[in-house]
């Protein structure tokens, strides 16, 4: 056993990596079905408590009398009410950090900070899988994430939402979607970042950040988003986005086994696709608030039959895409 190990070592770390990810996600999808509500209720009190004893604060009364329109524009801001209060102010502020986070991973990158030895030695380590039999797997991960399965989705989605008459979700979807692409292609072309040596799929675009990573995070993470709004219990929301996390990281990991991009690049695809679901969500927020969406329709059986056909189309599709272009591509 332990002879089996040692000449199977980068195997042998990355099975118990998947097997770590995936048991935090289930202690942390039965922590929050559990003991969420209970939490984010008490969490709602505290705030109400709080913005109570706040309003009597001589400073704050002061201020209020001083400046009316200063006190009001603020006290908006954390109003949890509507939308326009405390749920976009936390949405600007996480849009915020991740923007930071990438411009930090940027500047690592440039400066070849430690984050580049990093991508070298892991690099390095996912060439000995080449002729893994997992290969298989981890390219129809990555076709999930291919410009014509994205366009598939794209389009089913568009589909049923012009049938459940939510036309207006559209613009939350492609936003997240041509943002992301747009925004990642920009950042190919400024950054110019050539792809590892021992790519297995031959590829023409430059290396960061991560194409792949971007849109699975921007798209499958809308359509987490969107699952979620229209659900209507939490137990199932939580399973939706532990789901989807776990989805996206697959897919992210495939990038890297395959040689396809560094560490670095998918983190950095990662970040930019989470800025656009951001944006996107904000948006379709707005008009949801605008009575533009409606998340409480009644879905028929006709309805629940066009998901699942169209989730077989976009595995039937995604088959196909990968065993007639992608395993080609094997160098």
């Amino acid at each position: 056993m332990i002879t089996l190990i040692q000449k199977n070592q980068q195997l042998f770390a990355l099975g118990i990596f998947i097997l770590l990810v995936m048991f935090f996600l289930w202690v942390l999808q039965y922590a929050v079905i559990r003991y969420g509500q209970t939490v984010l209720n008490q969490l709602l009190k505290s705030w109400t408590a709080l913005r109570r004893y706040l309003s009597q604060s001589k400073r704050l009364i002061r201020l209020r009398n001083n400046y009316p329109k200063l006190y009001d524009a603020l006290s908006q801001r954390l109003d949890i009410q509507h939308f326009y209060g405390l749920p976009l102010t936390v949405l600007l502020l996480v849009m915020g950090y991740i923007l930071a986070l990438f411009f930090g991973l940027v500047e690592d990158v440039v400066t070849s900070d430690t984050i580049v030895a990093m991508d070298f030695f892991v690099s390095q380590q996912m060439s000995m899988l080449s002729e893994s039999p997992i290969v298989t797997f981890f390219i129809l991960m990555t076709s999930f994430a291919s410009t014509a399965t994205t366009c598939l989705i794209v389009l089913l989605v568009s589909i049923l939402c012009w049938i459940i008459r939510q036309r207006y979700i559209l613009v939350g979807l492609l936003i997240a979607t041509l943002g992301s692409t747009i925004f990642t292609f920009l950042s190919k072309l400024l950054f110019h970042r050539t792809r590892p040596v021992d790519i297995l799929l031959f590829e023409q675009t430059d290396s960061f950040p991560s194409g792949h990573a971007t849109i699975t995070v921007a798209l499958y993470g809308f359509l987490a988003y969107m699952a979620i709004r229209f659900s209507r219990s939490f137990a199932t929301q939580v399973r939706i986005a532990a789901i989807t996390i776990f989805f996206s990281l697959l897919i992210g990991l495939s990038r890297i086994l395959l040689n396809e991009h560094y560490l670095s690049d998918v983190l950095g695809g990662y970040l930019v696709g989470a800025l656009w679901l951001m944006v996107a969500i904000s948006m379709t927020e707005w008009l949801r608030a605008r009575n533009k969406i409606d998340w409480q329709i009644v879905w028929s059986v006709t309805h629940f039959r066009l998901v699942w056909l169209s989730v077989i189309c976009v595995l039937i599709g995604t088959s196909i895409y990968a065993e007639f272009y992608q395993f080609p591509l094997l160098l």
